[in-house]
């Protein structure tokens, strides 16, 4: 009876074992993406964003690439007590998707990175983050 459950097991093990090294692949793939894709982004900052903000970096932090835009001006903890923060927010939520249309954020989409956009004032504190996967992309027009 042991030597007729061996293999269905042996089989579910080459199995996981198979799955695993997919994943594995799908890691690599994704972080060699995220990397390339910093890289290009990266190298014309600083820039305008909107109105006073600036894009300030791109960096990448785990799965997801994030770009900080900070306000000069602004001042977070004042900001977040406005009780329209969360307009502003959801604003930004639907920008995300314009930055999708970035040829260098393009090869993302078949990937499992993230897309964080994090506000933050002239001090460094945080307005808030918005993200969304690059899977949600649009394809390209």
């Amino acid at each position: 009876m042991a030597s007729h459950c061996t293999p269905p097991l042996a089989r579910t093990c080459a199995l996981a074992l198979l799955l695993a090294g997919l994943a594995a692949c799908g890691d690599e793939a994704t972080r060699a993406a995220l990397t390339r894709a910093q890289a290009t982004l990266a190298s014309g900052l600083p820039a305008p964003y909107v109105e006073d903000l600036t894009i300030e970096s791109v960096r990448v932090e785990g799965d997801a690439l994030v770009q900080t835009i900070r306000s000069p001006l602004g001042d977070a903890i004042k900001t977040r007590r406005n009780p329209r923060i969360h307009e502003l927010e959801q604003a930004e939520r639907e920008a995300l998707r314009d930055w999708c249309t970035d040829p260098a954020v393009q090869p993302l989409r078949t990937t499992q990175a993230r897309l964080v956009r994090r506000f933050i004032d002239r001090k460094g504190r945080l307005f808030f983050e918005v993200a969304m996967p690059a899977a949600a992309c649009p394809p390209p027009a």
